[in-house]
C-alpha cells in the first residue's frame, strides 16, 4: 500500500518541537561521540594531548578559523609539553621526531600512504581531482606517472635554458623599474617569473607576466583568495559546493577574486587545450604529452587537468617565490652575508651560468637551504595514513604502536624551528649549512620539509631547485647591489599563522624595495 504526505502532514512534522527534538538528538550524538573520542575505548587513548583537541574538531577549528591560522603554533606547544607524538584532533596524530619521518613519509611505492579527507576537505573545485589533492595511494601514483618524467632532474636541465634566460630578464626589469623610483614588492617580480617558468614549461607558453610594464599582474593575488578559504572549507565542508558558483559570482566579487576565477575557469583550461593541440614534436609539453600517457581516460578531462595544472601553477610559482623574496630580505638586512655570497661568486658570469657549476659553491648552498627553512614553503602538517601497516614509535623514552589507518603528520613550521637540529632557529645563518671544511653540508639536507618528503613528495622540486640557484645568483651579482630595502622589517616576512601556506603578521605590506 503507498502513502503520501499531504502538506498538512508535513507541516505538522516541521513543527518547531520536531525541529527541537532532532537537534536535541544531533547534539546527544555529538556529546555521546566526544566522549567516546576521549574514553580508554578510542584507538588513540594512549597517545598524550589536550582532552579537548582529542574529544572534538572544535578545538583544532578554534585555532582556525577564530585565532586564524595559529593552530602550528599550539601544536608545537603540544609536543614542547606532551613530548614527539601528540593526538591533535580525534582522528589525527603528530609527530616532531625526525627520526620517524621514513615511515610516516616512506619513499618505496609499495608502502601504502594514504592522504587525509580532514586535509583534503580544504580544497575544491578542480584541485579535489589534481595529483596533489587525490587520497587514494594507487589513483595517486597513477596520476603522478604522466607527469612525473617531466620534473625529473635531468628534465629540468633540458630546461635550464630557458629558466636562465627567463631569470635574466627579471633581473633586467628589476633593475629598470627600480631605476623609474618605484616601490617593488619583492613577491611581485618573482611571482612573475616563475609562474612564466611553469606555464612555459607545463604548456609550451608562458602566461607572459614578464613582459608587462611593470610587476603588479601576476597570480600572487589569486593565491592569496584562494588560500584563505582552505580552513574555511576544512571546518565547513558543506560550504565547498559554492565553489561551483564562482565563474557567474566572480566577476562581482572584487578583481582578485575575478582574476582567480578567470584563471581557473578560463586561462589554464585554454592553455591545456592549445597544449594538447600543439603538434610541433620537441615543443610539445607537459599537457600536450599527458594525453598520449597511459593514464584512464577520465583523468584526460579538461576539467581534470585544469586542477592538475592550476595545482602546479600554484605549488611551481607562489612557494619559489616566498623563498626568492626571504633571501631578498636577509641578504639586504645583513649586507654582510651579501657581501660573502658575492665574494664567492666573483669569478661567475652573471649572464652565463650553469645550474651544475653553481651548486659547488658552499655559501649559495647555505644561503638557498636558509631559504627553504625560514620560508617553509608549506607550513602546516601534511599528516598520511599507513592504510595496512602499524607504525612502531621507539624513541627518547617513548614508545607507542600507532594503529593502521590512523593520520600522521609533520610540519614545516614544527620541523624547521627545532632547537635540537637547528640551534638559534629565528637566526637567518646560511653558515649552518657548512661544515668545518668548508663544504657545503648535504647531510643537513634530508631535515628539511619544505617539498614533504616520500613517494608524494613535491614533483616540482627540481625545478624550484633550478630557478633558486640560476636566480639567487644573478640577483647576488647584478640587482642586489643596486637596491635597498624600504620600510621594511623582519615581520613584514616573518611566518605568524597558516593559511595552506606560511603567512606574515595581518598588515604586513611585504619586502619592499627601491633603488639604492
Amino acid at each position: 500500500m503507498a502513502y503520501t504526505i499531504s502538506m498538512e502532514d508535513a507541516s505538522t512534522l516541521a513543527t518547531t518541537h520536531n525541529l527541537l527534538w532532532l537537534l536535541g538528538l544531533w547534539i546527544g550524538y555529538r556529546f555521546m561521540l566526544a566522549l567516546y573520542n576521549i574514553s580508554p575505548l578510542h584507538p588513540l587513548y594512549q597517545f598524550p594531548g589536550p582532552k579537548l583537541a582529542a574529544a572534538s574538531f572544535l578545538y583544532e577549528a578554534w585555532f582556525d578559523l577564530i585565532k586564524v591560522g595559529r593552530y602550528s603554533w599550539e601544536i608545537k606547544a603540544m609536543h614542547e609539553k606532551y613530548g614527539p607524538i601528540v593526538r591533535i584532533n580525534p582522528e589525527e596524530l603528530h609527530c616532531d621526531d625526525y627520526d620517524f619521518v621514513d615511515e610516516i613519509y616512506p619513499s618505496l611505492t609499495t608502502r601504502i600512504r594514504d592522504k587525509h579527507a580532514h586535509f583534503l576537505a580544504g580544497f575544491a573545485g578542480t584541485l579535489t581531482v589534481s595529483t596533489f589533492g587525490t587520497r587514494d595511494h594507487e589513483r595517486h601514483r597513477v596520476r603522478r606517472s604522466a607527469i612525473s618524467r617531466f620534473f625529473s632532474r635531468q628534465g629540468i636541465l633540458k630546461y635550464e635554458p630557458e629558466i636562465h634566460d627567463m631569470g635574466q630578464k627579471l633581473c633586467s626589469k628589476i633593475l629598470n623599474v627600480a631605476e623609474s623610483g618605484q616601490i617593488i614588492n619583492a613577491l611581485d617580480p618573482y611571482n612573475c617569473f616563475t609562474a612564466d617558468a611553469i606555464s612555459q614549461y607545463c604548456f609550451g607558453e608562458p602566461f607572459g607576466f614578464l613582459d608587462n610594464s611593470d610587476f603588479e599582474q601576476n597570480y600572487k593575488r589569486a593565491f592569496e583568495v584562494l588560500v584563505a578559504t582552505n580552513h574555511v572549507f576544512r571546518h565547513m565542508p558543506f560550504l565547498r559546493p559554492l565553489v561551483n558558483l564562482m565563474p557567474a559570482l566572480g566577476p562581482y566579487m572584487g578583481p582578485d577574486i575575478a582574476y582567480m576565477v578567470k584563471s581557473m575557469n578560463e586561462t589554464i583550461p585554454n592553455h591545456i587545450v592549445r597544449a594538447q593541440q600543439d603538434k610541433s614534436g620537441n615543443a610539445r609539453r607537459v599537457f600536450a604529452e599527458i594525453m598520449d600517457s597511459d593514464i584512464p581516460d577520465e583523468d584526460k578531462s579538461i576539467y581534470r587537468l585544469s586542477g592538475e595544472g592550476w595545482s602546479l601553477v600554484a605549488a611551481g610559482a607562489e612557494t619559489t617565490a616566498a623563498s626568492l623574496t626571504a633571501i631578498t630580505f636577509y641578504l639586504l638586512s645583513q649586507p654582510e652575508k651579501l657581501q660573502r655570497l658575492r665574494e664567492e661568486l666573483k669569478n661567475e658570469d652573471p649572464y652565463n651560468l650553469s645550474w651544475v657549476q653553481l651548486e659547488k659553491y658552499p655559501y649559495l648552498h647555505g644561503v638557498i637551504f636558509e631559504a627553504f627553512r625560514v620560508a617553509l614553503g608549506v607550513s602546516g602538517r601534511l599528516p598520511r595514513i599507513a592504510r595496512e601497516e602499524n607504525l612502531a614509535y621507539k624513541n627518547r623514552g617513548f614508545n607507542y604502536v600507532i594503529p593502521k589507518g590512523t593520520p600522521i603528520g609533520m610540519s614545516a613550521f614544527v620541523n624547521h624551528n627545532n632547537q635540537e637540529l637547528f640551534p638559534e632557529p629565528e637566526k637567518y645563518k646560511p653558515e649552518r649549512w657548512i661544515d668545518d671544511q668548508g663544504r657545503a653540508n648535504h647531510s643537513m639536507e634530508k631535515y628539511i620539509m619544505s617539498f614533504s618528503k616520500g613517494s608524494r613528495q613535491c614533483i616540482g622540486m627540481h625545478l624550484a631547485f633550478c630557478e633558486l640557484y640560476l636566480v639567487t645568483a644573478a640577483l647576488a651579482l647584478r640587482v642586489l647591489p643596486h637596491v635597498k630595502l624600504y620600510e621594511t622589517v623582519e615581520d613584514d616576512i616573518k611566518y605568524d599563522f597558516d593559511a595552506l601556506t606560511p603567512q606574515p603578521k595581518k598588515g604586513s605590506r611585504g619586502v619592499r624595495v627601491i633603488r639604492a
